[in-house]
């Protein structure tokens, strides 16, 4: 027998006729059972498959009560209320700023304006007062000429750094076609907290 390399499994050699004989033996064993041990065989077969499915069902079963459950005492817990108008209201009033903090704005609006190039040479204020509404209504008109890039930028910039002003209006106009300049009307106003009564 040759030396067999290190590593290296065996080749196994199966009879050619291997086949064919264990298909007689399977034959000649059948008939001397008889059809009702194969019967049986079968049946025993059938049970052990049915005792798995019933298993596995149990298991399943066994998940989803679990996770039943487990929603269960989730809709118990007491969920958080969910927000009232009242509270919006509430949160809006709270977030605005106070009447006496109208000039601290006023000043953020120049210093917006006169990073944006924006020369504020004239300016008319307006306060509105709402008796139904818990805020005042600080109406800002200004009227500045420059180029169009720059007083779109004050614009953002303006509504940017003071988040309570809201544009109201702007208007636009050139006198020549050819002018690099514009003529701007805007409007804006300024929402503030009602001044409290003393």
């Amino acid at each position: 027998m040759a030396a067999m390399k290190s590593g290296a499994l065996p080749k196994l050699k199966l009879a050619p006729n291997l086949v064919p004989r264990l298909a007689w033996q399977t034959r000649r064993l059948l008939r001397q059972t008889g059809s009702g041990a194969v019967a049986g065989v079968a049946c025993a077969l059938l049970a052990v498959l049915a005792q798995w499915h019933a298993t596995q069902l149990d298991q399943r079963q066994a998940v989803l009560t679990r996770q039943l459950n487990a929603a269960a005492r989730a809709a118990a817990l007491p969920h958080p209320v969910a927000p009232t108008a009242a509270s919006g209201v509430a949160a809006f009033y709270a977030y605005l700023p106070a009447h006496d903090m109208i000039p601290d704005q006023l000043k953020e609006l120049v210093r917006v304006a006169q990073q944006s190039g924006i020369a504020l040479n004239k300016a008319e204020y307006k306060p509105e007062m709402d008796g139904k509404a818990g805020f005042l209504r600080y109406r800002i008109t200004l009227p500045v000429k420059s180029d169009y890039a720059s007083v779109q930028g004050f614009i953002i910039g303006a509504l940017q750094a003071l988040p309570t002003l809201t544009l109201d209006s702007v208007a636009f106009k050139r006198d020549q076609i050819e002018s690099g300049d514009i003529e701007a009307r805007i409007q804006f106003v300024l929402l503030v907290r009602q001044e409290t009564r003393r």
